[in-house]
């Protein structure tokens, strides 16, 4: 009988200590937690400032007026319509396609004839 309750107070000894060291771990980690809300809640007003500041750098007439002072060196400036391309300019669709072109491609990939190569060599070699 003695020694069950020997063994029953060392582990309820070992239980105070498990449990003693776990409440020291639940505070440091408890700490650390307000720390770290702590930091996000600074990090959050920086980037609330940041925000504004970025929102007050790209208004559009802010930017206009910095354009418009650089625009010389900067080489730019309104758009013009001689800018664009006109319809003329895009070449039309065939109508069919090059049907001795195609042979001749498909003919040369036949032979083993590599066609970007410009020597003609072939694609084995």
């Amino acid at each position: 009988m003695r020694a069950v309750n020997f063994i029953l107070f060392c582990a309820s000894f070992l239980a105070l200590i498990l449990v003693y060291g776990q409440k020291y771990r639940t505070e440091e980690v408890q700490s650390q937690v307000i720390e770290l809300r702590s930091e996000i809640s600074s990090q959050k007003q920086v980037l609330s400032a940041l925000d504004a500041e970025w929102a007050y750098l790209n208004q559009p007439s802010r930017l206009q007026a910095i354009v418009e002072r650089h625009a010389e060196v900067l080489g730019i400036g309104p758009l013009n319509v001689a800018q664009y391309g006109s319809i003329e300019s895009i070449p039309m669709r065939l109508k069919a396609p090059d049907a001795e072109g195609l042979d001749a491609l498909l003919m040369s990939l036949g032979a083993g004839v590599d066609p970007s190569n410009v020597e003609g060599l072939s694609a084995n070699e």
